[in-house]
């Protein structure tokens, strides 16, 4: 009696193994971080919307005073004493733009995104006391970030032409796959054609959310094309898009006092711009 009981002990204990067993393999095998589960979840909310757009290809860009520790103000990075790589706490919020993703290389990860240069270019102290009304002992480390998909990455390099206002920016994500490539318009926009863009003006980012902007095309002059859409700051680099879904500028400026008319490159600067960065990252 003993040994039967022993056997169908021994029996329950190893058919219990094995099931822990199976049960622990299936959920490692098909586990998913809450990251992963967020951006899928993302992706899934915005393929509902219909439009020309895609949400998925919409990135916030931001730029924040570094620091090695983001809860202690003196561990401030500087530039003639810290390393770029060193410093990844954003501490202190500098601006903010829109931006674009136009090019996804999905087996690197990586991603290419158009914005304005204006927001590329290098804050200065000054610059930097005006927005913050911080003074800093000498000129801080300010790093640049762009938010996809529900995460925040660091900008790896960027290109930028300050003649036609556009900066390309290059950034990594485990995520890249849900975005897509976009062309650019072969010709320039008509007077009166419908026009849509995506923005964050005013720092009014949320993961959830992508505002959507429509207008019409004012017309072309040989420099720079103009729209009556809403725009205002933050709305610069947002990607201005067509009925077929590319892009036929960029925002550059907006009005101060009216702001429903904006003003960005033309397709023909965007595409010569674009063959430029690449040719340069590819060296």
């Amino acid at each position: 009696m003993g040994v039967v009981m022993f056997k169908k002990i021994a029996s329950g204990f190893m058919l219990s193994f094995i099931c822990l067993i199976q049960i622990s393999c299936c959920s490692i095998k098909n586990y998913q971080s809450s990251n992963d589960i967020r951006a899928s979840y993302l992706n899934h909310k915005f393929n509902k919307g219909e439009g020309k757009l895609v949400n998925q290809n919409f990135i916030f860009m931001s730029k924040y005073v570094m620091t090695k520790d983001h809860n202690d103000y003196t561990q401030v990075c500087y530039k003639d004493q810290h390393d770029y790589l060193d410093c990844n706490d954003p501490l202190v919020p500098v601006s903010s733009a829109s931006g674009y993703i136009v090019d996804v290389d999905k087996k690197n990860n990586t991603l290419y995104a158009i914005t304005a240069a204006h927001w590329c270019e290098e804050t200065t102290k000054d610059e930097l006391y005006d927005t913050t009304e911080i003074i800093f002992d000498s000129q801080p480390i300010v790093g640049y970030f762009a938010a996809f998909m529900g995460n925040e990455y660091k900008i790896k390099s960027y290109i930028m032409d300050q003649t036609t206002d556009l900066c390309l920016v290059v950034f990594t994500s485990k995520y890249a796959k849900y975005a897509k490539n976009i062309n650019v318009a072969k010709s320039d926009p008509s007077i009166g054609d419908n026009v849509y863009a995506i923005s964050a003006p005013m720092w009014s980012y949320e993961d959830e959310f992508r505002q959507h902007y429509e207008g019409k095309s004012s017309g072309c002059d040989e420099y720079e094309c103009a729209f009556t859409m809403p725009a205002t700051y933050g709305s610069s680099g947002s990607a201005v898009i067509n009925e077929s879904g590319e892009i036929i500028s960029v925002i550059s400026r907006a009005a101060v006092s009216f702001n429903n008319y904006a003003i960005g490159a033309k397709p023909g600067q965007i595409k010569k711009f674009l063959e430029h960065a690449y040719e340069t990252l590819r060296r």
